[in-house]
């Protein structure tokens, strides 16, 4: 059996409405379908559709769906008010209005966000529809063979995670230069995975020949259908929809880049990225400041060893310079959760002497009062610690990782206790 390893997560995501109207421009069978940002733009918008419904003589129950990027909306829950679930379904408007004001302002948890969660800004109120059978499929890269790999599944819907590993079929094809080179047999063996009739297996056939044109055009790393459902016509339709882009395609794809809802996004992150740095929120309460990524998840795991809790990944790279310094010394001193901060770095490429000028001007320019540990070996290290002694700075010095890692761990539990009891504590000159 294949085994598919996505690209690291370096991904824009864009929002269900988002990719909806994207594969309609690709004529793929979409549901109609309202983004609305008050509940009563949200009842409105249910009329409309209900009425189109009535005028089809289809049925007119709709469908409310929390815009937030996180997968499994329909298991979470707000964490203001208790309200169950980001997806419910609706017969009437006023249930509708009702839906969206338990949502929109409103934080969605779900076991991929964490208990930061995401917040809904917006919700989608869709046509309803009512099917025979949810199906899944997506198109993702597969690192091991450096072409596409295919997953299906004749069990879609949300418990799709949960499903029986057999019925989960995955295929590999070499990546094609255009849609057209893609080789005719994997529609054929697609459309047996779902027991397809030759009508259903027409419309699968150009389903998937447009989601693989969709998925070279964007430069995406997934393209996900859960469920892509067949109705009580027994059409094929799709349901849900996710995509992904790949970072470094921004060059190229400048008008996808545009749709970015960065409101999604943890500020921390946004902030990182405009000054080049790899940053990805954490909920913990150390933060970390790392030069390369493998020692970045070392640092990390060191630190749960002795029972405390990273905040951050920062890997500052090999070639930080002062500004890059300072911005993410910045970047943690804003964060209310970090409490105490852990810098190490092993120089090669870097230096020492250059990490502890962006540190002190950084400390300088900031005027920061949380407590840092600073672990550094490797070229220049002398010079380091000399620019140390003469700063007037207390920064707590060590060769010696583990030491490290004990110090800054025992430093953020002194200040949480302290902060607890309403005590002030301060740990630096």
């Amino acid at each position: 059996m294949f085994r598919f390893h996505r690209i690291p997560k370096y991904f824009l995501s864009l929002h269900e409405y988002q990719t909806a109207e994207f594969f309609k421009s690709f004529q793929l069978p979409i549901p109609p379908g309202r983004i609305c940002k008050t509940p009563d733009e949200a009842y409105k918008s249910a009329q409309k559709i209900i009425q189109e419904g009535s005028e089809r003589n289809s049925f007119t129950d709709v469908v409310v769906k929390a815009q937030c990027h996180t997968g499994g909306r329909g298991k979470g829950y707000f964490k203001e008010n208790g309200f169950n679930s980001g997806i419910h379904i609706a017969s009437t408007p006023d249930d509708v209005k009702e839906y969206a004001s338990k949502m929109l302002g409103n934080t969605l948890i779900t076991k991929q966000t964490g208990s930061l969660g995401k917040k809904c800004e917006m919700v989608y109120v869709v046509e309803r529809n009512f099917l025979r059978k949810e199906l899944y499929l997506s198109i993702l890269l597969d690192r091991n063979t450096g072409g596409l790999g295919i997953v299906a599944s004749e069990k879609g819907g949300i418990h799709i995670e949960e499903s029986d590993p057999n019925y989960i079929k995955k295929f590999s094809i070499e990546m094609p230069s255009n849609v057209d080179d893609i080789d005719f047999s994997i529609y054929e063996k697609v459309s047996k995975v779902y027991k397809l009739n030759p009508i259903q297996h027409n419309q699968m056939k150009d389903i998937l020949k447009k989601m693989f044109d969709i998925f070279l055009q964007t430069d995406a790393t997934l393209l996900e259908i859960n469920p892509l459902g067949i109705d009580l016509q027994g059409n094929l339709i799709i349901c849900d929809q996710k995509l992904n882009i790949d970072d470094n395609s921004q060059f190229r794809q400048h008008a996808i880049f545009h749709m970015e809802d960065v409101r999604q996004k943890d500020w921390k992150e946004v902030e990182a990225q405009k000054h080049g740095l790899n940053y990805i929120a954490l909920d913990g309460n150390i933060g970390c400041m790392v030069n390369g990524a493998g020692l970045a998840m070392a640092t990390m795991d060191l630190i749960k060893q002795y029972d405390g809790s990273p905040a951050n990944f920062l890997d500052v790279g090999g070639k930080a310079t002062d500004q890059e310094i300072v911005s993410a010394l910045k970047i943690m001193d804003k964060d209310p959760n970090v409490e105490a901060i852990l810098v190490n770095i092993f120089a090669g490429i870097a230096r020492c002497d250059q990490i502890v000028l962006g540190l002190l001007k950084g400390l300088t320019v900031l005027g920061m009062k949380k407590p840092m540990v600073l672990r550094m070996k490797g070229t220049k290290i002398d010079e380091a610690k000399k620019l140390i002694e003469e700063s007037g700075f207390n920064m707590m010095f060590t060769e010696d990782l583990d030491e490290a890692a004990k110090k800054a761990v025992r430093m953020a539990a002194i200040l949480r206790l302290a902060k607890e009891a309403n005590i002030n504590v301060n740990l630096t000159s």
